[in-house]
């Protein structure tokens, strides 16, 4: 979970999720938690205020239960920066009803297969989504993130300060669907193409 509670962070579209992994461990990089299924619940007003206001409430499920806040972003030296504050919760389903006996109300489900690995003392996460696979990248300053994309050899020009679900958004735009949430069963048989959530690979350099 986050300490400090500022989260600055930068995303990238991964083509070749093996070799990734490869030179995560060719790298040294300190495996900090194992690949395991993330559900996450999105909530707000039913007249969606906290969208309004570029807020975040979450509802995290994988092996704990997380509720986090997170403030409107803002974009500094290319990367985005944002308040963020995370708590552990003991009971997934008791703390759902909870925010929905305040008037919350989930829009939103999505899922992920994620591992969290330590390399040039910063947070890499890979992330394998219903529509492709990423890296996040989670450290101190902008240019301690650039530096570790550049370890990578990621594609600095490719990097995504979008989240997960503003792509779904542009899916949906570019593509006609209307899909509501991000899980493998809705994207169960189809092939997304980088285009269709307007990105293009980092790691084809």
């Amino acid at each position: 979970m986050n300490t400090n509670n500022q989260e600055i962070e930068v995303k990238f579209l991964i083509a070749d999720l093996p070799a990734l992994l490869e030179k995560l461990q060719n790298l040294g990089a300190l495996m900090l938690r194992p690949r395991m299924l993330e559900v996450n619940l999105r909530f707000d007003t039913p007249d969606m205020q906290l969208g309004k206001r570029a807020q975040v409430l979450r509802l995290r499920q994988d092996d704990q239960a997380i509720l986090t806040f997170k403030s409107p972003g803002e974009i500094i030296d290319g990367v985005i920066s944002r308040t963020e504050l995370e708590v552990l919760v003991s009971d997934f389903h008791t703390t759902r009803g909870i925010l929905e006996a305040l008037g919350f109300q989930v829009f939103m489900t999505y899922e992920k297969y994620r591992q969290n690995f330590k390399l040039n003392d910063l947070v890499a996460s890979v992330d394998e989504m219903p529509y492709g696979n990423f890296i996040e990248l989670e450290g101190n300053s902008p240019e301690h993130v650039r530096a570790t994309a550049a370890l990578l050899g990621l594609d600095w020009d490719q990097r995504i300060n979008l989240s997960y679900t503003a792509l779904l958004g542009l899916y949906n735009q570019n593509t006609g669907h209307t899909f509501q949430d991000l899980s493998f069963e809705t994207f169960s048989g189809i092939r997304v193409l980088p285009e269709q959530i307007g990105l293009a690979y980092a790691d084809n350099m």
